[in-house]
């Protein structure tokens, strides 16, 4: 039972950490109030992703050995230097330093905070309802999204500043929720090794263990290839509605349409799973996506296509990580885990400059017409992989 209560602070948690009100919106401010153009924005999201990129897997080694609860505040005290940062300074050096620990508050959030939920499942005998509870997670969490993303479109039409001191108050929050929160069981071998030994043999193992099982590296490899370029779409989003003539409360309420359409989706993802099974999922609803991608180029129906990406995302989110989850070892589950957010960012280290280059030269429809040309063949990749027989029925 005292692993129970983690669930719900887990729901409130997310809950409070996604009242973000420059969700969104922080391309806009680099580019409105500090003056940079799309391409330094671009070479700023590509240092948060390199960060990433090198410090995933070392902060999951941190959470399964320290704990998930120490990696989830460190994660949060990075949140908070970041803001200050991008609140008190114009410069790009010094911004740029700032979006390293961004990236460092996504790292030791990333697969520590869905370790923490599955293994208190897991130590309740419950790890079943992880698709359920993942997909509730979901639905909150998009939940937030649209009503900060909404509330912001307002919030920053009277200052940019603001939307910063609104979500340093609510990280607060989500900071002593954490802290109220019951850690899992550490790894019994962290009481006869050294320090430094047992740094290296879990990340040995882990690494060992994600790329042995080819099952689970495909499917980590799939989610970053579907995840990150509908993160890249949704970031440039607001700069490609200013130039439509849109208002900066219109985009405010498309993207919580979005957010509302996701939340949808987490919410019936395990029922469609059920029905569906995981090779349906995993052949249709990225087709979905791709015409969805494809669609956006229309600009007189751009509103439609972009909601449906958020509905089609969750569900394959959700589905997907109740795979992986499956198929992890306690020990080393945020350390693997971490492996999807290190994909994702390989990915996005590539695609988010090219957008943003691309998008300085000949204007962002074309950077999204690359964009749908890379996830068309990013599917064909999917469809081979399949076809191959490389994941085996659960």
């Amino acid at each position: 039972m005292k692993y129970k209560r983690n669930i719900k602070l887990d729901y409130l948690h997310t809950l409070v950490r996604n009242i973000n009100f420059t969700q969104g919106f922080w391309l806009l401010f680099l580019l409105v109030v500090k003056d940079f153009s799309l391409f330094e924005v671009g070479l700023l999201e590509m240092v948060f992703h390199l960060t990433s990129l090198s410090m995933e897997v070392p902060t999951g080694v941190v959470a399964d050995v320290f704990g998930r609860k120490i990696s989830r505040l460190l994660g949060i005290f990075s949140y908070f230097v970041y803001i200050f940062i991008m609140l008190f300074s114009g410069n790009f050096t010094v911004i740029l330093i700032g979006f390293i620990f961004c990236g460092l508050a996504f790292t030791f959030e990333s697969g520590s905070g869905e370790a923490l939920v599955y293994d208190s499942l897991k130590l309740m005998g419950e790890e079943d309802r992880f698709m359920k509870v993942n997909g509730m997670k979901e639905v909150i969490y998009q939940f937030a999204g649209a009503i900060s993303l909404v509330a912001s479109g307002y919030v920053i039409s009277v200052s940019f500043n603001l939307a910063w001191y609104l979500t340093l108050g609510f990280y607060v929050v989500a900071m002593i929720v954490i802290l109220l929160m019951k850690e899992t069981p550490m790894l019994e071998k962290a009481k006869n090794l050294k320090l430094k030994e047992l740094l290296y043999k879990q990340y040995v193992e882990s690494t060992r263990i994600v790329f042995r099982n080819k099952r689970l590296l495909y499917l980590t490899i799939i989610g970053a290839m579907i995840a990150a370029p509908i993160t890249t779409l949704y970031l440039y989003l607001p700069d490609h509605l200013d130039s439509l003539g849109y208002s900066y409360l219109e985009m405010g309420l498309l993207l919580g349409a979005h957010s509302a359409f996701a939340a949808i989706g987490g919410y019936y993802a395990h029922k469609l799973e059920k029905k569906y099974k995981e090779k349906k999922i995993l052949y249709f609803i990225p087709l979905f996506m791709v015409i969805s991608f494809w669609l956006v180029l229309i600009d007189d129906a751009i509103i439609i296509p972009f909601i449906l990406l958020g509905f089609f995302d969750s569900i394959f989110y959700v589905v997907l990580g109740d795979y992986i989850n499956r198929i992890v070892p306690s020990e080393i589950r945020a350390t693997a885990l971490s492996y999807g957010g290190l994909m994702f960012s390989l990915v996005m280290v590539i695609i988010f400059p090219l957008i943003g280059l691309i998008a300085e030269l000949n204007g962002l429809w074309t950077g999204y017409l690359i964009l749908a040309i890379i996830t068309s063949l990013f599917y064909l990749f999917l469809l081979r992989v399949l076809s191959g027989n490389n994941l085996d029925k659960i």
